[in-house]
């Protein structure tokens, strides 16, 4: 890449320039060095378009504090006297959002899936000011809302459909891509995002 770049004059500044390598069983193979022989700086995870890449999980934590945050901010609101349409619409423009963004290229696993939904009950609880002393059900909490995992397999079937009819998008020939592990390690195989289609 960086040969490339210096090929039609682009200068690519080395010591900002981190890679992450995905699949990659064989370390010497993830090495990337410079023109110049310098070793590239090898991440486990980073940041892209405001979503952590490497892991669901880290995604959704660093998702869930920044959704509770904002829920907190509006406490205010949630106390208030309004009707619960609007709170509901407030709550799905402003803490929703924020949770589930990039949510439909998430992998879920049972697990994550709980706390998902268990995360946006209680968010959803706040918004709507039921104290956790009345015993509702969540049948009655949220009415005719989805599930925030709902939500998310509604995302991802519409972004894939859309990525499959259209074939001259870069993403056509990746979305049911599954990658090749090689030797597999003992044990039950890491989820992938073919599986959760």
């Amino acid at each position: 890449m960086l040969y490339a770049a210096a090929d039609v004059g682009l200068k690519i500044n080395e010591s900002k320039t981190k890679n992450m390598a995905l699949n990659i069983t064989d370390d010497g193979n993830k090495e990337l060095k410079t023109r110049s022989g310098e070793t590239l700086k090898q991440e486990d995870d980073f940041v892209y378009l405001r979503a952590w890449i490497g892991s669901t999980e880290h995604d959704f934590v660093v998702r869930k504090a920044k959704a509770w945050a904002a829920c907190h901010k509006m406490k205010n609101i949630w106390k208030s006297n309004l009707r619960r349409d609007l709170k509901i619409r407030l709550f799905q423009a402003t803490v929703e959002s924020i949770l589930l963004y990039g949510a439909e290229t998430w992998t879920l696993t049972q697990a994550l899936t709980k706390k998902i939904d268990g995360c946006y009950t209680r968010m959803l609880r706040m918004a709507l000011n039921i104290d956790w002393k009345l015993l509702l059900s969540n049948a009655k909490v949220y009415g005719k809302l989805p599930r925030a995992t709902n939500k998310i397999q509604e995302r991802r079937m519409k972004l894939a459909g859309h990525i499959q009819r259209h074939e001259d998008l870069i993403a056509n020939p990746l979305i049911l891509w599954e990658p090749d592990h090689g030797h597999r390690e003992r044990g039950r195989p890491n989820i992938t995002y073919v599986d959760t289609l």
